[in-house]
């Protein structure tokens, strides 16, 4: 039976069925060959998956980061990281990365923080001389911080479906977020001083501090955010909840950009997308049903204890099998599917859960910039004017870079679980 539900999901998939609709479908079929079993478990099991408390974090967050964009805080963002690191060799490569890590931690979205920061660097740096395509594969993997620094969806969908601490998840991507920031940070600034990019201005100290006023409000929601969590103030859901409020408060009364005839439009934005988001995790929990009952991780354990038992091994096999997932599949989607196969095959291998749901989020993520059709290359190219195949050819150093980083994470698991075992006592 086992067999008929992989390859009916399979030919799911080949068809170009929605992801969503593979993985019921998949179930469906697995419940009508079944004997004994009854469609109203699987709609049970659905509308189970979607009615975990945490998963609220989830159109919070979407609507928050909505807010904020229709705010307006990008430029204002972008113009603080310039007046910050404008002077440094590569600057504008440097405020690209840090704008794209601040607006990471509002957004929480790969595609969002691409999309807007890079439409206003990219142009900026093509007119200060700097290479279009190393210009565009620095904004592409520097977007890639979005899903690791808090907060974070993926983070939530993982934390959801493998039963593990939300808020040691997103304590859990801090430092692997400012490392990844740093190494691309240090990639510029050598790819500037190699080829001769040139230098800004140095800022003012009037002026910087002017920036600074303007983009406080943008740069303090991810301190109330995580500042909230570490000090046990409000959960993960709740700062969703405290994050809209503070948004549509800055945008209104701040940055006055938030206009009342505007807010429907923002709400079925955010609507929209979280009706994507819950459908497949409504979809995902008879899949993730089925492989629990034919004890799939428990195979799949054994099988490679034939080869090693060793949790290097295993991790080793996970990176590599992950960035292959992440090549055609979206984030969401893939965890989805991964998630009930390799979280209990880790529990089994004496992994920490905190530590391997990082491992699992930074490697799918990645797969929005491995080429040939990474979501954010996508975005990229429509902004920059670059052929995919031109881009995919550049992104390949900080593409590299960042696996570089996702490896060290991997193998140094103080990284993932200092900040959670420090402020929750999450791990061990």
């Amino acid at each position: 039976m086992l067999a008929a539900f992989l390859v009916l999901f399979v030919v799911l998939i080949v068809l170009g069925v929605p992801i969503a609709v593979a993985l019921g479908g998949s179930a469906l079929g697995y419940v009508l060959l079944q004997d004994g079993l009854s469609l109203t478990l699987l709609v049970q099991t659905a509308f189970a998956g979607m009615s975990s408390f945490p998963l609220l974090a989830i159109p919070l967050f979407m609507l928050a980061g909505n807010l904020m964009n229709e705010g307006g805080i990008t430029e204002d963002l972008v113009r603080f990281a310039r007046l910050a690191m404008g002077h440094i060799s590569g600057g504008l490569g440097l405020a690209t990365i840090l704008a794209s890590a601040i607006f990471a931690a509002i957004s929480g979205s790969a595609v969002a923080t691409a999309v807007a920061i890079g439409a206003v660097m990219l142009p900026a740096m093509h007119a200060a001389g700097y290479d279009d395509d190393v210009s565009a594969a620095v904004t592409a993997t520097a977007s890639c911080m979005g899903p690791v620094i808090p907060p974070s969806i993926p983070f939530i969908i993982y934390g959801v479906l493998a039963n593990v601490s939300i808020a040691a998840l997103f304590l859990a991507g801090i430092l692997p977020g400012i490392i990844l920031g740093l190494a691309l940070m240090t990639y510029m600034v050598l790819t500037a001083r190699r080829r001769g990019y040139p230098l800004g201005e140095r800022t003012q100290i009037r002026e910087l501090a002017k920036g600074t006023v303007r983009a406080l409000p943008a740069l303090l929601m991810p301190v109330l955010i995580v500042g909230g969590i570490l000090g046990g103030v409000f959960t993960p859901t709740e700062a969703a909840g405290v994050a809209v409020v503070y948004a549509l408060i800055v945008g209104m009364f701040f940055y006055r950009k938030i206009r009342l005839n505007r807010l429907p439009a923002v709400l079925l934005a955010a609507g929209l997308e979280t009706a994507v988001v819950m459908l497949l995790l409504g979809l995902s929990e008879p899949f993730a049903w089925v492989v629990a009952v034919e004890q799939v991780p428990l195979k799949a354990v054994d099988f490679l204890a034939e080869w090693s038992t060793s949790p290097v091994v295993f991790l080793l096999l996970v990176n590599l099998f992950l960035l292959l997932v992440g090549i055609p599949m979206e984030t969401a989607p893939a965890l989805t599917i991964v998630t009930p196969v390799l979280a209990p095959m880790a529990e089994k291998m004496g992994i920490d859960p905190v530590h391997f749901g990082v491992i699992v989020c930074f490697n799918l993520v990645l797969g929005l910039i491995t080429p040939p059709v990474g979501g954010v290359l996508f975005s990229i190219c429509s902004i920059s004017g670059l052929s995919l195949e031109r881009l995919s050819r550049a992104v390949w150093i900080p593409f590299a870079i960042a696996v570089a980083v996702l490896l060290l994470v991997t193998f140094i698991p103080t990284l993932s679980t200092f900040i959670p075992a420090a402020f929750l006592a999450a791990s061990p």
